[in-house]
């Protein structure tokens, strides 16, 4: 095990990456696991070790964002042409790309990205019977 306090400053850089709830939580029990799985004398973490610490980091604040937010939901009437119209003009833009033949990496990143637009849309409008956030007052 190491007592270095330079390579424990840097694991704990990479844990603030992290949602503060599961740091509280958690953070001591990974940061003594990542100490002692140390050889005597590392300086810094291993590159695999950072790797999967951000990675893992990433996952857990996307699966903490709420898709749509309570403020679409408000806005119902609003959001939902939006993210229609900016689906089909995502797939609009991908065939035009394919057809110049330019599709390649664009096709991979702008399909996904309507895909993402056409559930939120989807959603919007299967709203739950009480979205997140604030009450809605009743108009009188």
């Amino acid at each position: 095990m190491t007592n270095s306090t330079g390579l424990e400053r840097r694991y704990r850089s990479l844990l603030a990456l992290y949602p503060k709830a599961f740091r509280r939580e958690h953070e001591q029990e990974m940061l003594s696991v990542l100490m002692a799985a140390a050889p005597e004398g590392q300086k810094r973490p291993r590159l695999g070790e950072s790797a999967d610490l951000v990675r893992n980091a990433i996952f857990m604040r996307l699966r903490q964002t709420r898709v749509p937010s309570s403020w679409e939901y408000a806005h119902v009437r609003l959001m939902l042409p939006v993210r229609l119209v900016t689906g089909v003009w995502l797939v609009f833009l991908t065939a035009i790309l394919y057809g110049y033949g330019r599709g390649g990496w664009w096709g991979a990143l702008l399909v996904p990205a309507a895909a993402l637009h056409f559930y939120i849309a989807y959603r919007l409008i299967h709203a739950p019977d009480r979205a997140p956030g604030p009450a809605r007052r009743e108009r009188r």
